[in-house]
């Protein structure tokens, strides 16, 4: 009987946890990073994807998740993309021929492809982990694709220092900051961009 009643309260345990949601809503000031600003006129199209991802997934040790980073990260973007052109103009629409792509010289659209994180539970460390991978896809003013990039930003936050969805949500605006550094450094070592801006200068 003792065993039995053992295995029913693991089983309502397992139960209870299964039917338990974390919600992270992913806040916090992110510094741009300090680079020389590539001298052209770029339009910046983010689709309601990226403007409001979520990422929702089941752990079994620990339940339901979901991470909501949509609008911290298009703020960062925002202000990303300010600190590395020297003009930039924000497309409502997918890049298009005619009126929307006059006086631009090309058109970036960011994407997050994949996003994951690790609790400690989980990975068996002291630390929240979170990993973002972005996509950059790079347009001329004609509309034509030239290319795409993929950059990864890492982030971690020791759980001793913040409450669960704390942890989560500061590794994440790490993740947030490493990728948005790593774009911007990279942005000109990137053979489609330096092609790119090969072909805006003999214009």
């Amino acid at each position: 009987m003792t065993r039995y009643r053992s295995f029913i309260l693991i089983v309502v345990c397992v139960l209870a946890m299964g039917g338990c949601t974390t919600s992270v809503t992913v806040e916090g000031t992110i510094p741009t990073p300090l680079v020389a600003k590539i001298p052209v006129n770029v339009g910046i199209h983010y689709s309601d994807d990226f403007k409001q991802f979520r990422h929702e997934e089941s752990i079994r040790q620990e339940g339901n998740w979901k991470v909501d980073m949509g609008a911290q990260n298009l703020l960062f973007f925002r202000n990303l993309m300010t600190a590395v052109f020297v003009d930039v103009t924000e497309l409502n629409e997918p890049p298009l021929t005619g009126e929307s792509l006059a006086g631009l010289d090309g058109v970036l659209v960011p994407e997050i492809v994949k996003y994951g994180f690790l609790t400690p539970n989980v990975s068996g460390l002291k630390f929240y982990s979170a990993s973002i991978h972005y996509r950059m896809s790079l347009y001329n003013n004609q509309n034509e694709k030239l290319g795409e990039w993929t950059i990864v930003g890492y982030g971690k936050s020791e759980r001793t220092l913040f409450g669960t969805t704390e942890s989560l949500g500061e590794a994440t605006v790490l993740a947030i900051r490493d990728g948005g550094a790593r774009i911007a450094i990279e942005m000109t070592s990137q053979p489609v961009v330096q092609s790119w801006l090969e072909d805006v200068n003999e214009e």
